[in-house]
Parts: structure tokens; sequence; C-alpha cells
């Protein structure tokens, strides 16, 4: 195994069991998905022997669906990559962090007396009306 691959592959190190029951699992799914296009194919044949020009026309509108699915698949990613390239990407501004100097000039504090209620295990904070910090204790 590569030791830059981005695909993290690991089944071999699952127990037996596990990886019974998932490839169990898998080819059940697999038949599943079969059966349910059975009745479709059945109702195709019944038509191709009836009338063959209706099975060509319906399979040149699914081949055509087909292809412009395709064509606005990569119409998209062409798309997605251009605005990768070419939108200039913005980053957030990173704030400094706040000192206790700056919350004391803000809320027109004594620094150290600011310093020795942050480090009191009970601080009393009194606010006015307007929700202005007025005194520490």
């Amino acid at each position: 195994m590569k030791n830059h691959s981005l695909i993290i592959d690991i089944r071999r190190q699952l127990p037996w069991h596990r990886r019974y029951m998932s490839n169990t699992t898998t080819a059940l799914l697999w038949a599943s998905w079969l059966l349910l296009w059975r009745p479709m194919m059945i109702l195709l044949g019944i038509i191709g022997v009836q009338n063959h020009h209706i099975v060509h026309h319906l399979l040149m509108l699914f081949l055509t669906a087909m292809e412009k699915g395709v064509i606005m698949l990569v119409v998209c990613a062409l798309l997605l990559l251009l605005w990768n390239n070419f939108v200039p990407f913005k980053p957030f501004k990173r704030v400094a962090a706040k000192n206790t100097q700056d919350y004391a000039q803000h809320f027109a504090l004594d620094t150290q007396h600011l310093q020795h209620c942050r480090q009191q295990k009970i601080t009393v904070v009194h606010y006015d009306e307007t929700g202005k910090i007025i005194e520490i204790d």
C-alpha cells in the first residue's frame, strides 16, 4: 500500500465475517438493482419484437439524454474550475486577542483592579440600566 495514497483501504484488516457480510450485501444490492430493471427490459423486448422502430427511438432518446447529461457535467466542472481560479478568495481577518489593558480602556476601569478581580474565584459585576459596567468587586 502506498504511503501517500488518498484512498484508505483497510479491507484486509477486517475480520473474515465482516468481509463476507459486506460482499454478500453488495451482491444482493446489485441483484436487486438488476431485478428492478427486469420489467423495463421485458417491455422493451415485447415492443421490439412487434415494432423495432419504437425501441430504436427510445434508445436514441436515452442516449441523447445521457449525452446532454455528460455535457452539462463537464460544463459544470469547467465553471467550477474557472470560478476557483479567477474569483478572488477573501479570507477572514484575524482579530488580535484582547488583553486586560484593552478591556480596562473599553470599560473605563483601572487595569490593576481588573487584573486583581480576574484572579479572584468570585467576582461581582455591577451594571447600570443600559448594560454598561459600573463597578467590579
